[in-house]
């Protein structure tokens, strides 16, 4: 009985405290509100997500994993060098690799040949432009590492199989090495061949960096935390000076 008796009397003394400072714990979260909003609005990032589809059988095969090419410093180097939506390409190659690389990264999970591109920058205009032209880049770029992987292997292949066509009958001699050759040459000249993009666009969403309602909403929340906290230390550092005097008289 004693103790809902307690609990009781504390619940008075804070709903007193509450209301006895109310305008004072109203005007810290009018403050802290407003601080939240001008600097929601006064903010102008934004921010792009750009869904790709990565074609992974062949990414794989010619030893390109998405999301580490399109993170890669020579994928930025191939941007600087072909963009024509980026106004940073200007920049020396350093200061534009720096910038970039906390501008924009792609992630993918295992097993999933989904890409999930993000990009920021403060101009709308120019984020919603480069966001369109970014599956193009990705495309050139991962169709030239697949056509110097193809040019290569082809030619190490193509002189292998001379060189066995010219010491061997491959009409009548049937071993593993050839066949496996024999296959992996046609296959690759059916890559060379097949002109479709390594990725495709799924979709691109370009918004606000910041949620304004949820900073706003922050603000409020911080405002009223502040005020009760500003209006429990007034309440008991009056207590204590109180006490002070009381003990000195």
């Amino acid at each position: 009985m004693s103790e809902d008796k307690q609990q009781s009397i504390n619940l008075n003394i804070i709903i007193k405290i509450i209301y006895k400072n109310i305008f004072l714990i109203g005007l810290v979260t009018i403050l802290m509100t407003g601080l939240a909003g001008f600097y929601a609005f006064r903010s102008k990032g934004f921010k792009s997500e750009i869904i790709l589809y990565g074609n992974d059988r062949v990414l794989n095969e010619i030893g390109e994993n998405s999301q580490y090419s399109l993170n890669s410093f020579d994928f930025l180097k191939f941007i600087k060098n072909n963009s024509k939506t980026l106004t940073n390409t200007k920049l020396s190659e350093e200061k534009f690799l720096k910038e970039m690389s906390k501008k924009l990264t792609a992630q993918t999970e295992t097993g999933d040949p989904t890409v999930k591109v993000k990009y920021s920058n403060s101009n709308k205009t120019e984020a919603e432009n480069f966001s369109k032209e970014y599956t193009d880049l990705a495309a050139k770029y991962l169709a030239t590492k697949e056509d110097a992987f193809l040019d290569r292997n082809i030619k190490l292949l193509e002189e292998q199989y001379d060189f066995l066509t010219n010491n061997v009958d491959l009409r009548t001699t049937k071993d593993s090495l050839s066949d496996t050759l024999v296959s992996r040459l046609a296959y690759y000249r059916l890559l060379k061949n097949d002109t479709s993009p390594l990725v495709k666009l799924v979709n691109i969403n370009v918004k606000p960096a910041l949620n304004k309602k949820l900073v706003l909403a922050g603000g409020i929340f911080s405002g009223l935390f502040l005020g009760v906290l500003i209006a429990f230390i007034k309440e008991f550092s009056k207590s204590l000076d109180w006490n002070d005097i009381k003990s000195k008289k």
